[in-house]
Protein backbone atom coordinates (compact mmCIF):
# COMPACT_ATOMS: atom_id res chain seq x y z
CA UNK A 1 0.00 0.00 0.00
CA UNK A 2 2.96 2.33 1.11
CA UNK A 3 4.38 1.75 -2.36
CA UNK A 4 1.02 2.65 -4.58
CA UNK A 5 1.01 5.36 -2.65
CA UNK A 6 4.00 6.86 -3.15
CA UNK A 7 3.82 5.89 -6.48
CA UNK A 8 1.12 7.70 -7.47
CA UNK A 9 2.53 10.78 -5.46
CA UNK A 10 5.65 10.82 -7.12
CA UNK A 11 3.84 10.73 -10.73
CA UNK A 12 1.28 13.73 -9.84
CA UNK A 13 4.19 15.56 -9.18
CA UNK A 14 6.33 14.90 -12.41
CA UNK A 15 3.90 14.50 -14.93
CA UNK A 16 7.42 14.03 -17.17
CA UNK A 17 7.83 10.77 -15.72
CA UNK A 18 4.00 9.51 -16.14
CA UNK A 19 4.69 10.59 -19.77
CA UNK A 20 7.60 7.96 -19.44
CA UNK A 21 6.11 4.96 -18.50
CA UNK A 22 3.39 5.59 -21.07
CA UNK A 23 5.61 5.90 -24.24
CA UNK A 24 7.88 2.63 -22.94
CA UNK A 25 3.93 0.79 -22.69
CA UNK A 26 3.55 2.26 -26.10
CA UNK A 27 6.82 0.81 -27.38
CA UNK A 28 6.63 -2.51 -25.61
CA UNK A 29 2.78 -2.63 -27.21
CA UNK A 30 3.85 -1.86 -30.47
CA UNK A 31 7.02 -4.68 -30.32
CA UNK A 32 3.77 -7.24 -29.64
CA UNK A 33 1.84 -5.94 -32.21
CA UNK A 34 4.60 -6.04 -35.11
CA UNK A 35 5.68 -9.75 -33.67
CA UNK A 36 2.65 -11.25 -33.99
CA UNK A 37 1.55 -10.01 -37.17
CA UNK A 38 4.65 -10.95 -38.96
CA UNK A 39 5.06 -14.42 -37.06
CA UNK A 40 1.00 -14.87 -38.38
CA UNK A 41 2.57 -14.06 -41.94
CA UNK A 42 5.46 -16.28 -42.01
CA UNK A 43 3.48 -19.30 -40.45
CA UNK A 44 1.19 -18.31 -43.94
CA UNK A 45 3.74 -17.95 -46.08
CA UNK A 46 5.60 -21.13 -44.99
CA UNK A 47 2.06 -22.79 -45.54
CA UNK A 48 1.43 -21.48 -49.00
CA UNK A 49 5.06 -22.05 -50.09
CA UNK A 50 4.48 -25.97 -49.03
CA UNK A 51 1.56 -26.14 -50.85
CA UNK A 52 3.71 -25.90 -54.38
CA UNK A 53 6.63 -27.57 -52.93
CA UNK A 54 7.57 -30.27 -51.34
CA UNK A 55 9.79 -30.80 -48.29
CA UNK A 56 13.10 -31.83 -50.07
CA UNK A 57 14.19 -30.71 -53.74
CA UNK A 58 16.98 -32.60 -56.08
CA UNK A 59 17.87 -30.21 -58.49
CA UNK A 60 20.01 -31.17 -61.64
CA UNK A 61 23.03 -28.77 -62.07
CA UNK A 62 22.25 -29.48 -66.51
CA UNK A 63 19.37 -27.02 -67.85
CA UNK A 64 18.81 -30.37 -70.03
CA UNK A 65 17.38 -31.93 -66.62
CA UNK A 66 17.91 -35.22 -65.28
CA UNK A 67 17.53 -37.88 -67.96
CA UNK A 68 17.68 -40.95 -65.51
CA UNK A 69 15.33 -39.40 -62.98
CA UNK A 70 13.86 -42.59 -62.03
CA UNK A 71 16.89 -44.02 -61.27
CA UNK A 72 17.43 -41.57 -58.68
CA UNK A 73 13.87 -41.53 -57.13
CA UNK A 74 14.74 -45.44 -56.72
CA UNK A 75 17.84 -45.10 -55.00
CA UNK A 76 16.07 -42.34 -52.43
CA UNK A 77 13.51 -44.18 -51.46
CA UNK A 78 15.89 -47.11 -50.63
CA UNK A 79 18.32 -45.22 -48.67
CA UNK A 80 15.70 -43.37 -46.90
CA UNK A 81 12.60 -46.30 -46.40
CA UNK A 82 9.83 -45.11 -44.82
CA UNK A 83 11.12 -41.66 -44.29
CA UNK A 84 9.90 -40.68 -47.23
CA UNK A 85 5.90 -40.73 -47.86
CA UNK A 86 5.94 -40.16 -51.58
CA UNK A 87 8.50 -38.45 -54.25
CA UNK A 88 7.75 -37.32 -57.70
CA UNK A 89 9.64 -35.96 -60.82
CA UNK A 90 9.27 -32.56 -61.71
CA UNK A 91 10.14 -30.50 -64.94
CA UNK A 92 10.16 -27.07 -64.33
CA UNK A 93 11.76 -24.74 -67.05
CA UNK A 94 11.41 -21.16 -68.21
CA UNK A 95 8.92 -20.20 -70.64
CA UNK A 96 7.05 -17.16 -72.77
CA UNK A 97 3.61 -16.45 -72.60
CA UNK A 98 1.59 -14.58 -75.08
CA UNK A 99 -2.60 -13.75 -74.53
CA UNK A 100 -4.58 -11.51 -75.98
CA UNK A 101 -5.60 -8.61 -74.14
CA UNK A 102 -8.48 -6.07 -75.22
CA UNK A 103 -7.28 -5.21 -78.68
CA UNK A 104 -3.41 -6.09 -78.57
CA UNK A 105 -1.40 -8.92 -77.35
CA UNK A 106 0.51 -9.15 -74.17
CA UNK A 107 3.97 -11.58 -73.48
CA UNK A 108 4.63 -12.02 -70.13
CA UNK A 109 7.97 -14.55 -68.58
CA UNK A 110 6.57 -17.54 -66.83
CA UNK A 111 7.48 -20.73 -65.20
CA UNK A 112 6.33 -24.04 -66.89
CA UNK A 113 6.08 -26.76 -64.56
CA UNK A 114 5.39 -29.97 -65.65
CA UNK A 115 4.20 -32.31 -62.93
CA UNK A 116 2.51 -36.23 -61.95
CA UNK A 117 -0.65 -35.62 -61.63
CA UNK A 118 -0.84 -39.37 -59.93
CA UNK A 119 2.29 -38.34 -57.35
CA UNK A 120 2.10 -34.59 -56.97
CA UNK A 121 -0.88 -34.65 -54.96
CA UNK A 122 1.11 -37.00 -52.18
CA UNK A 123 4.19 -34.95 -52.16
CA UNK A 124 2.61 -30.92 -51.94
CA UNK A 125 -0.68 -29.94 -50.85
CA UNK A 126 -0.96 -28.77 -54.35
CA UNK A 127 -4.69 -30.46 -54.82
CA UNK A 128 -6.02 -28.62 -51.97
CA UNK A 129 -6.13 -25.52 -54.78
CA UNK A 130 -7.76 -27.11 -57.23
CA UNK A 131 -11.38 -25.43 -57.80
CA UNK A 132 -13.37 -29.05 -58.45
CA UNK A 133 -13.75 -31.83 -55.47
CA UNK A 134 -13.14 -34.49 -58.38
CA UNK A 135 -9.91 -32.66 -59.05
CA UNK A 136 -8.63 -32.38 -55.71
CA UNK A 137 -8.84 -36.11 -54.89
CA UNK A 138 -6.85 -37.07 -57.73
CA UNK A 139 -5.04 -34.02 -59.28
CA UNK A 140 -6.60 -33.16 -62.58
CA UNK A 141 -7.17 -30.29 -64.74
CA UNK A 142 -10.15 -31.90 -66.91
CA UNK A 143 -12.98 -29.51 -67.32
CA UNK A 144 -16.10 -30.46 -65.94
CA UNK A 145 -19.46 -30.31 -67.67
CA UNK A 146 -21.04 -29.28 -64.68
CA UNK A 147 -18.98 -26.61 -63.54
CA UNK A 148 -17.92 -26.14 -60.54
CA UNK A 149 -19.33 -26.26 -56.60
CA UNK A 150 -21.01 -22.61 -55.99
CA UNK A 151 -19.73 -23.04 -52.25
CA UNK A 152 -16.45 -23.64 -50.70
CA UNK A 153 -14.64 -24.09 -47.29
CA UNK A 154 -11.20 -22.48 -46.05
CA UNK A 155 -9.14 -23.62 -43.61
CA UNK A 156 -11.22 -22.66 -40.81
CA UNK A 157 -14.12 -24.50 -41.84
CA UNK A 158 -16.10 -21.11 -43.13
CA UNK A 159 -18.06 -21.44 -45.76
CA UNK A 160 -17.34 -19.03 -48.38
CA UNK A 161 -19.42 -18.06 -51.80
CA UNK A 162 -18.62 -18.75 -54.99
CA UNK A 163 -21.36 -17.59 -56.97
CA UNK A 164 -19.60 -16.99 -60.36
CA UNK A 165 -17.87 -20.62 -60.84
CA UNK A 166 -20.95 -22.59 -61.43
CA UNK A 167 -20.95 -21.58 -64.74
CA UNK A 168 -17.62 -22.47 -65.36
CA UNK A 169 -15.95 -25.48 -67.11
CA UNK A 170 -17.52 -26.61 -70.59
CA UNK A 171 -20.62 -24.47 -70.41
CA UNK A 172 -18.29 -21.43 -70.34
CA UNK A 173 -15.59 -22.60 -73.13
CA UNK A 174 -18.68 -23.17 -75.57
CA UNK A 175 -20.50 -19.93 -74.55
CA UNK A 176 -16.81 -18.10 -75.24
CA UNK A 177 -16.66 -20.07 -78.43
CA UNK A 178 -19.99 -19.12 -79.78
CA UNK A 179 -19.16 -15.67 -79.13
CA UNK A 180 -16.02 -15.73 -81.01
CA UNK A 181 -17.74 -16.86 -83.83
CA UNK A 182 -20.39 -14.65 -83.68
CA UNK A 183 -18.16 -12.06 -83.75
CA UNK A 184 -16.14 -13.42 -86.71
CA UNK A 185 -19.46 -13.97 -88.62
CA UNK A 186 -19.83 -9.69 -87.49
CA UNK A 187 -16.81 -8.56 -88.91
CA UNK A 188 -17.15 -10.39 -92.62
CA UNK A 189 -16.74 -8.32 -95.01
CA UNK A 190 -20.02 -8.08 -97.55
CA UNK A 191 -20.47 -7.78 -101.37
CA UNK A 192 -19.66 -4.47 -102.62
CA UNK A 193 -22.71 -3.55 -104.65
CA UNK A 194 -21.62 -2.38 -107.83
CA UNK A 195 -23.31 0.14 -109.73
CA UNK A 196 -24.51 -0.28 -113.20
CA UNK A 197 -23.51 1.14 -115.94
CA UNK A 198 -26.30 3.33 -118.11
CA UNK A 199 -26.83 1.91 -121.51
CA UNK A 200 -25.07 4.02 -124.27
CA UNK A 201 -26.73 4.41 -127.74
CA UNK A 202 -24.38 3.39 -130.78
CA UNK A 203 -24.61 4.80 -134.34
CA UNK A 204 -26.65 2.56 -135.83
CA UNK A 205 -29.54 2.92 -133.12
CA UNK A 206 -28.88 0.27 -130.84
CA UNK A 207 -28.13 -0.03 -127.20
CA UNK A 208 -25.30 -1.79 -125.26
CA UNK A 209 -26.72 -3.99 -122.55
CA UNK A 210 -25.96 -2.85 -118.65
CA UNK A 211 -23.48 -3.85 -117.00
Amino acid sequence: MYKLMLCLRYLRTRPIGLASIISVMLGVMTMIVVNSVMEGFSVQMRSRVHGVLSDVIVEARSLNGEPNAKMYLEAIQEICGDQVEAASEVVAVPAMLSFRMGDGYSTRRVQLVGVDPAKQGKVTEFCQYLQHPENRKKASFELREDGYPGHDWNSEGIQIQRPELPEGGWKLRRRIASYQNFLKLGNTPRPVDTPKVPALETANGSQTPDL
